[in-house]
């Protein structure tokens, strides 16, 4: 299960994937797969998949324990497949960097 904490300084993406209603369910199942096989990925820590109401977008959120190996991954040959085939289904895929800064469990 993933944990957002504010005490951790992991690099942390955001990417929002722009698509279509009927497009949407592929994404997420092409972004599942690959995040399947980060998992034993040096430095993974987690990661979370969204998808809009409206079916107009999927957005990934995921954690590593540092930024060069978030690159690391990106720079996988055996991954590119997944990152073409997301790139066919989007419009945009707007992705983010940042840091945890604040959270608020509600409790």
């Amino acid at each position: 299960m993933a944990t957002i904490s504010a005490e951790k300084d992991y690099f942390t993406t955001i990417n929002v994937f722009t698509t279509t209603p009927e497009h949407q369910q592929k994404v997420l199942e092409i972004i599942s797969g690959a995040e399947e096989k980060m998992r034993d990925f040096p430095g993974f820590v987690s990661a979370s998949i969204h998808v809009s109401h409206d079916g107009t977008q999927v957005i990934g959120y995921a954690q590593w324990a540092k930024k060069e190996d978030f690159d690391g991954m990106r720079a996988r040959a055996d991954l590119q497949q997944h990152f073409q085939a997301v790139r066919k289904l989007v419009s945009s895929v707007d992705p983010i960097a940042a840091r945890v800064t604040y959270t608020h469990d509600g409790t």
